[in-house]
């Protein structure tokens, strides 16, 4: 086993992790087993959760099957499969390929550091190292793992900002065509819904537009609880509401949009003292069995639809007598 220099006196500092630092979880491999016993106990001590197994199929096997490991610290040398081979095996496996890996060596070549920087592998520790240098190796593995796991965070978080209608919470018109276009190219049958709620802009101009922000809001929450797992609910834009719904004919669909319509009639509000409702109308499509229709195709059908429900509503209301 090689040789390990040890140090006389060991600061609080190198021993234990920082507060704010997440707990690893590391999976150690070698088929040394007395200096294998050696980093677990380094590593726990320093607050880091250490796993061990003493081979390559052994460690292939618990990093793609045994659950989370953040870390893989594996010696080059093994009977079997090398260290290297190992995490090229682990690797090709999707659910692992972001594995940090950091190969132990007992060699000190130039060599050596290069194949596994060139193999795939992230870092590499000598077997020589200090515990304090494997202390400090690991935890600053653990710093770049926190940092990559922050901006993976914030770039789904942006995602989903970027396809959510900040007002309502609801999808935007870009998620809605995202969404909608992958249903048509695959295939499958698409019917669309657009609404529109009726007299809107009356609603702005007599209230304000914070009273018609909050009518536009609850609109959208109701929608989103009367629509089933996989149906798709948008704003359009202004006062106006796109339902994609996936693998529904057009006949369906006409019941779902009336079903929701009646929901929104049955809202209400009190704004300054007075009663407030409104009701929405809307249009229905659906694209052809051959698939040849684009969304922007199936909305201007719902579009034309809606709107000449809305023109024959306007002329029937022209047409009534005074009372």
């Amino acid at each position: 086993m090689a040789e390990r220099e040890d140090i006389p006196v060991r600061r609080k500092s190198d021993l234990e992790p920082p507060a704010n630092e997440p707990k690893l979880k590391v999976l150690a491999v070698d088929d040394d087993v007395e200096y294998l016993r050696y980093v677990q106990v380094v590593l726990t001590r320093a607050g880091f959760d250490v796993e061990v197994a003493y081979d390559g199929i052994a460690a292939i096997d618990r990093t793609c099957k045994g659950g989370r490991v953040d870390l893989l610290l594996i010696d080059l040398t093994m009977p079997g499969i090398d260290g290297i081979e190992t995490v090229r095996r682990i690797k090709q496996n999707p659910n692992c390929s972001s594995l940090y890996t950091i190969l132990l060596t007992a060699s000190s070549g130039t060599e050596t550091r290069l194949r596994a920087l060139e193999s795939g592998l992230d870092d590499y520790l000598s077997k020589t190292s200090s515990e304090a240098e494997i202390i400090a190796k690991i935890r600053s593995a653990a710093r770049r793992l926190q940092m990559e796991r922050r901006l993976h965070l914030q770039n789904e978080q942006l995602q989903t900002l970027a396809l959510t209608d900040e007002l309502t919470g609801i999808a935007n018109r870009r998620a809605i065509f995202r969404v909608g276009e992958d249903v048509l190219r695959a295939g499958r049958i698409l019917s669309a819904v657009l609404f529109d709620l009726d007299q809107f802009k009356h609603v702005n101009d007599t209230y304000g537009h914070l009273a018609g922000d909050r009518i536009l809001a609850d609109v959208a929450s109701t929608f989103k609880e009367h629509t089933r797992y996989g149906d798709v609910i948008g704003r359009y834009g202004g006062d106006e509401f796109v339902l994609l719904l996936p693998d529904t004919d057009i006949e369906e669909g006409r019941q779902i949009a009336d079903r929701l319509m009646t929901k929104i009639r049955q809202l209400s509000w009190t704004i300054l003292d007075t009663p407030v409702s409104v009701s929405a109308q809307c249009g229905v499509a659906q694209s052809p069995s051959t698939g040849s229709t684009t969304l922007p195709e199936l909305l201007a059908q719902c579009d034309r639809m809606l709107y000449g429900k809305k023109n024959r509503t306007r002329m029937l209301s022209e047409q009534r007598p005074a009372v």
